[in-house]
């Protein structure tokens, strides 16, 4: 007896030729939903540079380096596949949350694979297998039957999972909303009645099937509880027939529902990792004075503003809020959800005119603190930080900064500095100290770039007199610019004023490059962001080291003689803009544990999923209502270890997270790591 199946087994020719016209109304459906997203698509701005850069970045001030591709033929397919690899294949993302990802890898390929099946039953049913000598028999019967059946139960048993995490079964919770249920249970539907389908068809005649219960296992088991139930023989074929017109109407409403829903993802999702770098959030794309000269547009405000790319990528949005979860904005009350944001704008792509104000408001732009956590944290390489910013921009542009924010901006211009204290002023922390400048020092191998909270905060001050303590006690050729060092911008450029940025980071490399040094050593994790990845467009190309991964280089040359450790323990609070836009969270912790042989002990949010201190995106001269700072949140975090010290590697979260110790009477003591080096050196500097 020949072991294989018969196709469409009791469907008559009426049945067959409804399926068929059902299949073409849901294909009609799902095509007119495509159609309507890519009128969308067509309205944004055509992109103009490819991604995976098949040329290097100029270095020009309006070079955007890296974005999506322009066309098919720019896009990089090595990088493009590698990105398919690491995003879709094995979802990489998704995997930082394992039950989540062993239920979205079962739906996933069981899907595929059934989809395959489909695929491979129409091929047999229309004659192309025989066309090519290839028949759905013996071996290959066996063993493409029984995948089906194993990832179809793999596909059945996830949904629930599924079902249960949008119930509050994982710390992230799944959008929740009624059309995400009904489709779940869709899909779970479709897989049930499938395996009904098959049961019937092999209950129907066990001899004839018999090899099918070490092949389409589920079915058998099917089978034999329907003939416990009398359903056996010839009973099988009216069951059998209302099973497949249910399972048949509900696979044909899927089809149609896909281009109207969340399930759009599963083909956008791909299509966006494919033509999109992994966004770089270490570094904002400049803007493009000649656009701006002949558009009179800054920023991102209609859907005309966008690129066709970046609405395409909207549509990739799964809606699993791992952006929102990992948000210190919307931690913390704020209106700022960036998952809501990306569907905003996805939901008005038709929208007329700005969408500040009635879709997004500036509220909730301001909120966002550019830690890049919803970024690292997407599955599917939505950039939603860019896309804030890039709003900002308008925002500024049209003038919608008030208040400490503006003055933050004006003084930056004025006076190269957020206080608007005077630039001779800068170098007033290492009074008493010998600490020489470029002019006393010309050629040093070090330049100690201070910045404006380690020049001007009393606080941080303290910190940049600890960091010259620890060169000078490893006897560092090096020196500072004083009153010619100036901010590098980063404020101005994470709210969004470009002109402004590009004004300090234009004077700032005039200076350097004129000059002579070997690198530059920084204690403000913004300034060794700015410094190392932005300056690179507009001229300035150097050494840049974070100053806990110079203290750690010295460290580890016995340059600096420490004394021995106390038993105290420590927690490091990592900062966003060297740990995560950098992954620079490993010095730090070799200074502490290694080289201060200090007990460190980990908040849950740690490392590259660090949480912001509040204080980034220019929020740090932003007031707001005590019981929604960020900082506070972050100071429950990191004190809920246990810990004594809290360490910090950048003068933004020296700040923050001070003022909540102070705030909160903790008695728990905030340091920069420099400080805890410093205090324990055996020698005078």
């Amino acid at each position: 007896m020949e072991i294989t199946r018969p196709i469409l087994w009791n469907i008559d020719k009426f049945t067959k030729a409804s399926m068929y016209v059902l299949a073409a109304l849901a294909t009609a459906i799902f095509l007119y939903g495509v159609y309507r997203r890519w009128t969308v698509w067509k309205r944004g701005r055509a992109t103009t540079s490819a991604p995976d850069v098949k040329a290097e970045s100029t270095g020009k001030a309006n070079d955007a380096g890296p974005t999506a591709a322009a066309t098919v033929s720019d896009i990089d397919w090595g990088a493009a596949a590698k990105r398919l690899a690491r995003h879709v294949v094995a979802q990489q993302r998704i995997a930082r949350i394992p039950l989540a990802w062993i239920s979205h890898m079962a739906i996933f390929y069981g899907m595929i694979v059934l989809f395959i099946g489909t695929v491979i039953v129409a091929l047999e049913d229309y004659g192309v297998f025989g066309l090519v000598g290839i028949s759905w028999t013996g071996r290959f019967y066996t063993s493409t039957s029984f995948l089906l059946d194993l990832f179809g139960l793999a596909f059945v048993v996830a949904i629930p999972i599924a079902m249960l995490r949008r119930a509050g079964l994982t710390r992230v919770r799944p959008s929740a909303k009624p059309i995400d249920a009904a489709i779940l249970w869709l899909l779970l539907l479709i897989g049930v009645t499938g395996f009904i389908a098959e049961g019937l068809r092999i209950g129907f005649d066990f001899e004839r099937f018999a090899f099918e219960k070490n092949v389409s296992f589920v079915g058998w088991i099917l089978a034999r509880m329907f003939e416990r139930m009398g359903i056996v023989g010839e009973a099988v074929r009216p069951w059998h027939l209302a099973n497949w017109w249910v399972h048949m109407v509900l696979v044909m409403v899927f089809i149609a529902l896909v281009a109207y829903t969340k399930m759009l993802h599963f083909m956008m999702a791909p299509l966006n990792i494919a033509l999109t770098p992994e966004p770089n959030t270490a570094r904002f794309r400049p803007v493009d004075l000649d656009e701006v000269e002949s558009t009179g547009k800054v920023g991102l405000a209609a859907i005309e503003d966008f690129t066709q790319q970046q609405l395409i990528s909207f549509d990739a949005c799964t809606q699993c809020r791992r952006c929102e979860s990992a948000c210190p904005a919307w931690n913390t009350g704020k209106p700022l959800s960036p998952m809501q944001v990306v569907l905003d704008i996805a939901a008005n792509g038709m929208h007329q005119g700005s969408l500040h104000g009635d879709v997004i408001s500036a509220e909730t732009l301001w909120s966002c603190t550019t830690c890049g956590a919803c970024v690292h944290n997407c599955p599917v390489l939505i950039d939603q930080m860019g896309t804030i910013v890039e709003m900002r921009r308008h925002l500024v542009g049209e003038g919608q900064v008030v208040g400490s924010t503006q003055s933050a901006l004006r003084t930056i211009a004025a006076r190269g500095n957020p206080w608007g204290l005077p630039p001779e002023e800068r170098a007033a922390w290492a009074n008493g100290m010998e600490v020489p400048t470029i002019a006393e020092n010309p050629e040093p191998e070090v330049l100690f770039w201070v910045g404006c909270a380690g020049s001007y905060d009393r606080r941080n001050q303290q910190v940049s007199r600890s960091l010259a303590k620890i060169l000078k006690a490893a006897n560092v050729n090096f020196a500072i610019l004083g009153k010619c060092e100036s901010c590098t911008g980063d404020p101005a450029r994470r709210l969004g004023d470009d002109f402004t940025f590009m004004g300090q980071a234009e004077q700032n490399v005039a200076t350097l490059n004129d000059v002579k040094f070997t690198r530059i050593v920084t204690q403000c994790a913004h300034c060794y962001n700015t410094l190392k990845n932005e300056y690179p467009d507009y001229g300035g190309r150097y050494q840049v080291t974070h100053h806990t991964a110079y203290i750690q280089e010295l460290i580890a040359a016995g340059k600096l003689p420490l004394d021995e450790a106390n038993e105290s323990s420590v927690v490091f609070h990592d900062p966003c803009y060297l740990s995560r836009h950098n992954d620079g969270s490993a010095a730090p912790r070799e200074v502490l544990g290694t080289g201060l042989q200090l007990p460190i002990v980990e908040a849950e949010a740690h490392g590259r999923q660090t949480f912001c201190c509040g204080a980034g995106g220019g929020r740090m001269w932003m007031e707001e209502p005590i019981d929604q700072r960020v900082n506070f949140a972050r100071f429950k975090q990191l004190t809920e270890t246990g810990a004594k010290t809290i360490a910090v590697g950048c003068p933004f979260c020296m700040t923050m997270l001070d003022d909540a110790s102070k705030q909160e009477d903790s008695g728990v003591a905030v340091q920069d790591v420099a400080e805890l080096v410093a205090a324990r050196l055996t020698t005078e500097a």
